[in-house]
């Protein structure tokens, strides 16, 4: 339900200098997170650009897991060959897809805002004629209902126990953006994500982030 109020609620136009976005993590509030057992890092499977683009954050999220207090947290590369079994599996998910989204915009035109008089003597004696002008200036005249098309990058982080194979925490982190490069999106909600994880607490926030002075999304 957070995408179609957010998609609702925001819209970038130019090169973004602040950039919005969802944000919902789940933690299972009756799964007990060892963070002295093993946590294996992985990328989603069956999609080959998603699978491509998530294993560029790879250390990024076993330096996040280590930051929230997990001691033994590898990747699929760095996996000691004799090891103590996987205790739970976080697999990373990036997708970005063009998405529309309906939104009030303000027509402009001529719009009349005052009346000027001229009067001069007519053919009669002692009878004027007047011509009445409209004075007219550019500002609102309505409003029109229209479509928008941009970019949703999206970035899940699903951790599920291994021995039950249930998902026990779940993170989602949102950005859109219509003329934003992709990759600097991608790891704009990357951060975003990594910065508000929490196994303790739901997160469900909408927020906007102002980027640093000098920053270009080119």
């Amino acid at each position: 339900m957070l995408y179609p109020l957010f998609l609702l609620s925001i819209l970038l136009t130019g090169c973004a200098t602040k950039l919005d976005v969802a944000l919902n993590g789940t933690p299972d509030p009756d799964y007990q997170f060892d963070r002295q057992a093993l946590v294996l890092v992985t990328v989603t499977q069956g999609n080959d650009e998603s699978s491509l683009n998530a294993r560029y954050y790879l250390r990024d999220m076993v330096n996040a897991m280590k930051d929230q207090g997990f001691r033994e947290v590898f990747t699929e590369a760095t996996l000691p060959k004799k090891h103590a079994p996987i205790k739970m599996t976080v697999t990373l998910d990036i997708d970005s897809k063009r998405v529309t989204y309906r939104y009030t915009a303000t027509e402009y035109g001529q719009v009349q805002n005052s009346t000027s008089t001229v009067c001069k003597d007519g053919k009669k004696k002692d009878k004027l004629v007047c011509t009445s002008t409209p004075n007219t200036s550019y500002g609102p005249v309505g409003t029109s209902e229209r479509t928008g098309y941009a970019r949703l990058t999206t970035f899940t982080v699903t951790a599920r126990d291994e021995a039950s194979r249930r998902a026990v925490y779940l993170l989602r982190a949102s950005s859109q953006n219509d003329d934003c490069q992709d990759a600097k999106v991608e790891a704009f909600v990357v951060q975003q994500g990594l910065q508000n994880l929490d196994f303790r607490d739901r997160v469900q926030r909408n927020y906007t982030v102002t980027m640093p002075d000098g920053y270009s999304c080119k």
